[in-house]
């Protein structure tokens, strides 16, 4: 499965947990109302005896239901088919609960009185509960059961006897009043109007509900790949990342800011600890060194065991990328320091590192597979900094810098004091290179 099939999955599995969580809402929600509605039944209606019971037990029809879904929602895996089955049920009992009279009524009640009441209405709220899921082709499945079991009512009411429609070719007012006054009178246009707009109602809220769910999954997408790139730029970098369509392109040369840090005897401690422990002690190294190098603007290229490589200047050049290099590297030297301070206080043994600097050409661009991605800068001033890193450890010397990168600090003339310290130590030939290097070094 590919990157963009893993997000799509996760982003699908994050759906269906809301709409199984939306659908318990509104499920809960119903049947809370229920309960009211039959306790303020009981209290407030006119009826009495087996005409009181019928009342209670169709609104009794609706709670069960509204349980059961509760219930089965609850489920982690509950049937795919069970909020359509659902609605389908609760469509045409309520079409028959509006429709069909009390059996136990002492007053006949004409078939088509019903339909001349506002009735329809509480299939709206059947559709809004639909709309909790989240679900397009719910809500669609719920206009198209509520407009057929409307429908359904309105045929068996028009084939009751005594039950008169709209009169064809009548035009003369009193006609048209006197069939409207008829308690048989069924009327075709009121129903229609019903049932087209409970369809135009339920497609509308589908189509919001696809494009809400289309910005959510676009928001969630924008979102993981800013966190992607959050753990590799910092802030500064990643908000300009973020505004291009095409943000890093195809190979460019630039020049650039690259440190190459490391511990010094790290190996030799590591000796004497848990595996456990070194995976702390190297989650906490990494930490401290992350925060100095995205405070200073510079791009976290990767993490090497016990060493990291930052560069800067990626992906655009700036006014003082090798200062903010030479900066780093001395906020990560101070770091370092606290650390070691409260190592020391601890009873544990305090850290050395070196760092390497170096200012130069490179070339930025995206490499690996089509599997496997990702953006690096590679070329000749990598080396030489991981090769003026392990000068360190000769010297020794706690950060060693080329000339080019002295130079570069000086012309930027961002902050001259940050040379302070740092003394020339000639020229010095580093292995896999013909040509030595003006190296400068602070011990």
């Amino acid at each position: 499965m590919s990157t963009g099939d893993g997000a799509r999955a996760r982003s699908e599995a994050a759906f269906a947990r809301e709409e199984r969580r939306g659908l318990m809402v509104a499920a809960g929600a119903r049947s809370a109302a229920v309960v009211v509605i039959i306790a303020w039944l009981l209290a407030s209606s006119l009826e009495q005896g087996r005409a009181l019971a019928w009342v209670i037990a169709t609104a009794a029809v609706f709670l069960v239901t509204g349980l059961a879904q509760l219930w089965l929602y609850r489920r982690r895996q509950p049937p795919p088919a069970a909020p359509y089955v659902f609605s389908l049920i609760e469509s045409l009992a309520l079409a028959a609960v509006l429709v069909m009279p009390n059996p136990f009524w002492a007053v006949r009640v004409p078939p088509a009185l019903p339909f001349r009441y506002a009735s329809f209405v509480f299939f709206f709220v059947l559709l809004m509960q639909m709309t909790f899921s989240f679900r397009p082709r719910l809500l669609l499945w719920t206009g198209l059961c509520g407009a057929g079991a409307w429908t359904l009512a309105f045929l068996w009411v028009k084939g009751q006897p005594g039950v008169i429609t709209d009169p064809p070719f009548v035009t003369d007012l009193p006609t048209l009043l006197g069939s409207y006054f008829d308690p048989n009178y069924l009327s075709l246009l009121k129903y229609g109007n019903e049932v087209i707009v409970f369809l135009v109602v339920s497609a509308g809220l589908a189509v919001l509900v696809r494009r809400s769910r289309s910005l959510v999954a676009e928001r969630a997408e924008a979102e993981r790949e800013r966190s992607n790139l959050a753990r590799y730029f910092s802030p500064k970098v990643v908000d300009v990342l973020a505004e291009r369509d095409q943000p890093l392109g195809r190979g460019r040369r630039q020049a650039v800011g690259v440190l190459f840090a490391d511990l010094a005897g790290f190996t030799t401690l590591a000796e004497s600890m848990t595996p456990e422990d070194v995976m702390a002690l190297l989650r906490s190294f990494h930490g401290r060194m992350e925060d100095e190098v995205f405070r200073h603007g510079g791009c976290l290229e990767k993490f090497i065991g016990d060493a990291l490589l930052a560069t800067f200047g990626v992906p655009d050049t700036g006014r003082r990328d090798a200062t903010d290099a030479l900066a780093c590297a001395r906020g990560m030297l101070q770091a370092l320091e606290s650390w070691n301070r409260e190592r020391t206080a601890g009873g544990a043994a305090a850290l050395r590192m070196g760092v390497g600097l170096h200012y130069g050409p490179a070339v930025l661009g995206d490499i690996g597979s089509a599997r496997s991605m990702a953006f690096a800068t590679v070329g000749d001033t990598i080396n030489v900094a991981s090769r003026l890193q392990s000068l360190t450890r000769e010297l020794p010397a706690r950060l060693v810098a080329s000339a080019d990168l002295v130079t570069a600090v000086q012309r930027e003339a961002a902050d001259p004091g940050l040379l302070k310290g740092l003394q020339p130590r000639g020229a010095r030939g580093l292995r896999g290179r013909d040509h030595a290097i003006e190296i400068w070094a602070e011990a």
